[in-house]
């Protein structure tokens, strides 16, 4: 008893020595501002704005070839994505780092600290005690009051860890501060005996160890390990484990406002999985969305650069990456954007440019054999009048007659929902105010159909044997968000008028061109012989 009153004062009169604000400013997970590498000359901002007036320069004929600077290699769009998504990678990287420093630090001071230390003793003699049947009521008193200091001392002092463990050399687990399931437990033999963190303290670390991040049952979410080697008087008496939350770094990574609506920045372990939430799923990502082992392994290869791939939703995206080391452990740092985004926000740059290229390049394609009508099905059909239009979430299928002066467009969330306009001249894409159903759709789609991560799947058809509304239409979309390579055209020149069915159950679009008077006279397009106005657009980039 005489011991654990020498152990219990030393404790107090250590003590409580740091303060919870001075530990925030001292190891706080809220990163600073991050001074970027941006060479002397020039910063982010000033290098897109080059590369933003050397495009306006060069599409409106003031230029007979793109800026060569250190801003701008090629006449392309895709150039400044890449200078955005380097800073922004950049950024991401500095910030991970600082924070993995700072608990990295925290953590190495934990088996320095005198009184985790004295801690760990006092509890491993009194589990050893406890198990023999010798220790008295007292000293179990003792115990109880000396592990409540302990708590907060740790609110203080280490609440950057979720938890921490005091483990002995035999695998038993001593104390922890939170009580979970592998309280008094044993690493050896014992329920957590088959985590990673086991097999790391199977093998009697002698030095700090970390544990990559993975499912730890205690807890029931992803963590990482922070193995302490103890000793006292040159005696090895265990580890005092410091268990990190994988939320830390994922709020690190949250949001990448400057890379706009599809752009994201994450964390990728060495064997493809993420290790922070998607911006673009509905479900956690951590640890359970993998990414592509190619793709993957290349990055991992090379270290630092740019690809261009196709991402774990299906869409190509520009990336910049960067492998980072921590304690033997390799992560991938990845911003990306959508393809798609950079090209649409290019012809936003230079709509009329862009839209006289998509009229022309329509204008010019063959119209195409028609195909057979697809099979009738007994599916309910929705009529769609003229100034109308009609939302099919049920199995029905849509159908309007007539599209001559007037303009169909499907808007559609293949197998979820499907829209079908009949728009007018009336309408507000024509320049008249009496409808403005476009405007409609596509309020009621953002604001009640889906959720903002469920955009991308959106899709849209412009059916028309004219181009009186396409331009209005295409940027009226353009600036409710949705992305060139959302929308295709089937346009039929010499089409009298159009018959359109659309099936959004099986995503399925039946055109049926009338090309005289007479009906034995027509043509039947699908889906497949619309065209995608980001290919076009591509096809004509750099001039």
């Amino acid at each position: 008893m005489n011991l654990l009153k020498d152990l219990w004062g030393s404790f107090w009169n250590f003590g409580m020595k740091f303060n919870l604000i001075a530990f925030f400013l001292a190891v706080g997970v809220i990163p600073l501002a991050v001074a970027v590498e941006s060479g002397p000359d020039i910063g982010p901002d000033e290098a897109i704005q080059r590369l933003t007036d050397g495009n306006n320069r060069y599409t409106a004929g003031e230029a007979t070839h793109p800026r060569t600077d250190a801003a701008r290699a090629e006449n392309s769009p895709y150039d400044w994505a890449f200078v955005r998504l380097d800073y922004a990678r950049k950024e991401k990287v500095e910030q991970l780092k600082r924070f993995c420093e700072r608990v990295h630090e925290l953590a190495a001071r934990a088996r320095t600290d005198e009184v985790l230390v004295e801690f760990f003793d006092v509890n491993q003699k009194y589990y050893n005690m406890a198990h023999q049947g010798v220790a008295s009521a007292r000293f179990k008193s003792k115990i109880t009051e000396f592990r409540k200091a302990l708590n907060n001392y740790y609110v203080e002092n280490y609440l950057a860890f979720y938890d921490v463990l005091f483990v002995d050399k035999r695998g038993n687990i001593l104390h922890s501060i939170r009580k979970e399931s592998d309280f008094q437990q044993n690493f050896i033999d014992g329920e957590p005996a088959r985590t990673p963190l086991a097999r790391c303290l199977q093998t009697d670390p002698r030095e700090e160890t970390f544990v990559d991040f993975h499912y730890y049952a205690a807890s029931d979410e992803p963590a990482a390990f922070f193995v302490e080697p103890v000793h006292k008087d040159g005696e090895h008496l265990g580890w005092i484990v410091l268990q990190c939350a994988v939320n830390k770094i994922n709020s690190l990574f949250a949001g990448a406002e400057q890379l706009g609506e599809t752009g994201e920045a994450f964390v990728v372990n060495h064997q493809g999985y993420l290790l922070t939430e998607s911006n673009f799923e509905g479900d956690s990502t951590i640890l359970a969305k993998k990414l592509s082992s190619d793709n993957i392994r290349a990055k991992f290869d090379e270290k630092q650069g740019h690809r261009t791939v196709t991402d774990y939703r299906g869409f190509a995206a520009l990336t910049s990456f960067e492998v980072v080391e921590f304690l033997g452990t390799q992560w991938l740092v990845v911003a990306k954007v959508d393809e798609a985004q950079v090209t649409t926000e290019h012809f936003m740059q230079h709509r009329k440019y862009y839209a006289d290229k998509v009229i022309h390049h329509l204008a010019s394609l063959p119209v195409g054999r028609g195909k057979e009508p697809f099979a009738k099905t007994g599916q309910k059909i929705i009529r769609v009048d003229m100034d109308e239009f009609i939302k099919a979430n049920h199995g029905e299928l849509l159908k309007t007659v007539g599209v001559s002066t007037c303009t169909a467009v499907i808007a559609t969330y293949p197998g979820k929902f499907g829209y079908l306009a009949h728009i007018s001249p009336l309408d507000k894409v024509y320049g008249a105010g009496a409808t403005n159903l476009l405007g409609h759709i596509t309020k009621k789609i953002k604001n009640y159909d889906i959720y903002k991560y469920e955009r991308r799947r959106v899709r849209f058809v412009i059916v028309a044997n004219h181009f009186d509304s396409l331009t209005s239409i295409i940027d009226k979309l353009v600036d409710e968000g949705f992305l060139l390579s959302q929308i295709s055209v089937l346009y039929h020149p010499r089409a009298r008028c159009a018959n359109v069915t659309y099936d959004y159950s099986q995503d399925r679009v039946n055109v049926e061109w009338l090309l005289a008077q007479t009906r034995a006279n027509r043509c039947i397009h699908h889906a497949g012989d619309s065209h995608n106005l980001e290919t076009i657009v591509k096809h004509y980039l750099g001039g």
